[in-house]
């Protein structure tokens, strides 16, 4: 049991087997805020043109349209950096659900 006094030793940060430590892998959440916060600013971006030509909401509904395929043209590496932090997790997640029913089957 830990007290204030005596907290729990941090485990060494390693990946699940047959994946990369924890260091190693590319970060989800740091690439997914990146895309998402670069795609809420293309909206901002193309809302503000728009609107001197257009009303808020007409301006605001073109711009979600158009972000969608200017995002793929404009953000393609910070695409592929999410893409290869979701494929890591996914790889990671995958090998630990595998060691977890390799014990519950008795597996050693």
């Amino acid at each position: 049991m830990s007290s204030p006094m005596n907290p729990p030793a941090d485990p060494a940060p390693v990946g699940p087997a047959g994946t990369a430590p924890a260091d190693a892998r590319p970060a989800l959440m740091p690439a997914l805020l990146a895309f998402t916060a670069l795609r809420i600013g293309l909206i901002v971006v193309l809302t503000a043109v728009l609107f001197v030509f257009v009303p808020l909401i007409i301006a605001l509904t073109i711009a979600i349209i158009l972000q969608l395929p200017l995002s793929l043209l404009l953000f393609g590496r910070q695409r592929a950096r999410l893409t290869a932090a979701m494929a890591a997790r996914h790889g990671e997640r995958r090998a630990e659900r595998e060691r977890l029913r390799s014990a519950l089957r008795g597996d050693s």
